[in-house]
């Protein structure tokens, strides 16, 4: 699978994780350890894994899939940036009061690519 596509899914993945917990304890009285610890579920994890999925543009997807079938693969137009999304997940993090920039989430982002090559 092309490097772009498993980055856009992580940094997807990522920011649908944050939103959950952030509309969790938002709404809740239930604490952000709590939360990790008795809320969140291998059925939470793979419903964020699909939503992700489905966010990864279908060009970017076309474009890992030149090497396999290039005669159905259209032309390359480049990709849609993820910075807005960084920010998002930024956002989301400080207002459940953690202290994260875009520094930390490519941090993150890189520490996932880490356990994918181990």
């Amino acid at each position: 699978m092309d490097q772009q596509v498993i980055f856009d899914f992580k940094k997807l993945f990522t920011n649908h994780a944050f939103k959950r917990c952030f509309e969790f304890t938002e709404n809740t009285n239930v604490t952000l350890r709590e939360f990790w610890k008795n809320h969140y579920n291998i059925v939470i994890c793979l419903k964020l894994i699909d939503i992700a999925r489905n966010g990864v543009a279908k060009r970017t997807l076309n474009s890992a899939c030149r090497k396999l079938w290039p005669d159905v693969v259209l032309k390359r137009e480049g990709f849609v940036g993820f910075e807005s999304i960084e920010e998002e997940i930024v956002s989301i993090g400080r207002s459940m009061g953690l202290e994260v920039d875009e520094a930390d989430v490519a941090v993150l982002i890189e520490e996932y690519a880490e356990e994918r090559r181990s």
